[in-house]
């Protein structure tokens, strides 16, 4: 996981920082919100989780627009581990989004996604962790542009939540997949 995260990091470096202005046609500033519930999908750690993500960013517009965007996530996961107790617990954090634009119709694009944040819990979570967990979420997005300002995220998504303490009791980490929808309202064209 933490090589796709490092791929990732530099592939958003060399988009924004390494490639010469003059080759971006157009930067689009907007903000995002999205919601998300997403269900375990291993047997022994059965943790439900529901998000909110508030994000501002940028689309550059290369031949490939590129998303990036920063922002807060809201969370609340509850369930158990097996063998360990049930609890539940709210938790915020920022967190990054990137995605790779790629046109499919003239008002639709697919758009894999990556996304990382670091979440304070309420209190330790799961059960036998921390009060911290890294989220780590990807998958592909279905974007619709409803107008000029206006467009709608639909999301596919694989998360992976850990406190990144290695595998040992004390970060009873765990997985989740499920559905993202979101708005985007674009703040300049």
């Amino acid at each position: 996981m933490l090589s796709l995260v490092r791929i990732t990091f530099l592939h958003m470096l060399l988009l924004t920082f390494i490639f010469p202005q003059q080759n971006a046609t157009k930067v689009v500033s907007n903000i995002e919100i999205s919601s998300e519930y997403l269900v375990p999908t291993m047997d022994n750690r059965q943790i439900e989780t529901v998000s909110l993500n508030m994000l501002y960013g940028w689309e550059r517009k290369w031949r490939i627009p590129f998303v990036f965007k920063v922002g807060v996530t809201l969370s609340y996961a509850w369930g158990e581990i097996t063998q360990l107790n049930e609890n539940d617990a709210f938790a915020a954090g920022p967190v990054f989004l990137s995605r790779i634009r790629l046109p499919i119709a003239k008002k639709v694009a697919f758009s894999p996604s990556f996304s990382g944040g670091i979440l304070l819990y309420s209190e330790d979570f799961p059960f036998g962790g921390d009060i911290y967990n890294f989220m780590w979420r990807m998958g592909g997005t279905l974007d619709w542009q409803l107008n000029k300002y206006d467009q709608l995220n639909i999301s596919v998504l694989w998360m992976h939540v850990s406190n990144g303490q290695g595998l040992n009791p004390g970060n009873p980490s765990y997985d989740g997949a499920g559905i993202n929808v979101g708005y985007s309202k674009g703040l300049r064209r």
